[in-house]
């Protein structure tokens, strides 16, 4: 159905152009748009008959009686080959034939325009209805989901991941900075992204490619795939941060990848930009376990221990796992001698009767207790 306000636009468009009288009719042959307003909702046999007949074309000359017509030319245009309405213009048919093709092209052109930035908003609103029931876990079967991606054409089996983008400050220009990502020549219209609830950016990046090769590369391809909007972000000085969840290939789990993002944020307390989710198992495992479980396991020893011990087992170990058990590098950290990380460490070592650097079980032990200790020091 022809949108009268689109014909109204067209004609402000045109008439700046051509004198002429130009009418629009829709389907039923009612005037919609004209430079001569009283003929609005007006009745055009014409137009009716073009529309509902095999012509595309009638010339009307001043001998020619019909209902609501005045001489002139009118054509049918169309869009995909199906006749979208007429095209009336007012005037010496001969001298106005040539006008006539060219407006009738003119509104093609734009029809077909409009309705392709219609379909291509639809779609994007449906991509976005989509996402919030996956993440908000709305009610909704998955019938009704696999519904949705068949509709978008997403391929459920592709492998994508979560890149959620939070703002400091300046929250309110989520969309407009999404609108940004959807025009990179990167976006793929397997990506599937919208603004979360509380204004950050959420994008389930589509990725080519075998996942275990995927593994190798992947921190580099999220980089160069927003580089654009993080370029965008730098210039205008808007504190963001990136926090990326985990492969998925499987709508079902999007919600716990999306999960998987928010977890980061929550837990992370790292200054810097982008934080990825497989970078802190550990942590996340850790958060699911209860403390209490640990208890079973640690309280007994750290009764044997006074807080000056469990103070210089707090640095030094947290030292050795950041440096992933790197002497120099640990001692580095905290800012004392080799020598002095060694002697310490050996003094631990002796006291537990471990030996983290030869023993795999060792340093699983000497981690964990860590782990419990940072929980429990202030028990």
């Amino acid at each position: 159905m022809l949108d009268p306000v689109f014909a109204n636009q067209f004609i402000e468009k045109i008439k700046k152009y051509t004198d002429y009288n130009i009418n629009i009719m829709d389907e039923k042959g009612i005037i919609i748009a004209s430079r001569t307003e009283s003929r609005i909702g007006t009745f055009h046999e014409i137009a009716y008959r073009i529309i509902h007949s095999d012509e595309d074309e009638v010339i009307v000359n001043k001998s020619c009686q019909y209902v609501g017509v005045k001489e002139g030319i009118n054509v049918a245009f169309f869009y995909k080959s199906k006749k979208m309405g007429v095209i009336g213009i007012t005037g010496e048919p001969e001298k106005i034939r040539p006008i006539s093709l060219i407006i009738r092209m003119s509104m093609e052109t734009m029809l077909e325009y409009e309705i392709y930035k219609e379909e291509r908003y639809r779609r994007r609103n449906m991509k976005e209805q989509f996402l919030n029931h996956i993440l908000y876990g709305e009610n909704i079967t998955e019938e009704e989901l696999m519904d949705y991606a068949k509709q978008l054409n997403l391929q459920e089996e592709l492998i994508r991941i979560p890149i959620l983008i939070r703002f400091k400050e300046k929250s309110n220009l989520a969309e407009k900075i999404l609108s940004g990502i959807r025009e990179n020549q990167f976006a793929s219209k397997q990506d599937i992204m919208c603004v979360t609830r509380n204004n950050c950016i959420i994008i389930f990046k589509h990725f080519k490619g075998e996942l275990l090769e995927l593994m190798q590369t992947y921190k580099l391809f999220i980089g160069e795939s927003i580089s654009q909007i993080l370029r965008y972000l730098k210039t205008n000085d808007i504190d963001y941060s990136l926090y990326i969840g985990t492969f998925q290939n499987n709508f079902a789990h999007y919600r716990m990848s999306y999960l998987h993002c928010r977890w980061v944020f929550e837990n992370i307390k790292e200054e810097k930009h982008s934080y990825f989710f497989y970078d802190y198992l550990d942590e996340y495992f850790h958060t699911l376990l209860p403390v209490m479980e640990l208890d079973g396991v640690y309280s007994v020893f750290k009764e044997q221990f006074d807080n000056k011990f469990i103070d210089n087992y707090l640095e030094i170990v947290n030292a050795l796992i950041t440096t992933d058990y790197n002497l120099f590098e640990a001692s580095k950290l905290i800012h004392i001698h080799r020598n002095t990380m060694v002697y310490r460490l050996e003094k631990l070592k002796e006291m537990l009767g471990i030996n983290p650097l030869t023993k795999h079980q060792d340093r699983e032990f000497m981690s964990e207790f860590y782990y419990y200790l940072s929980k429990t020091n202030n028990r």
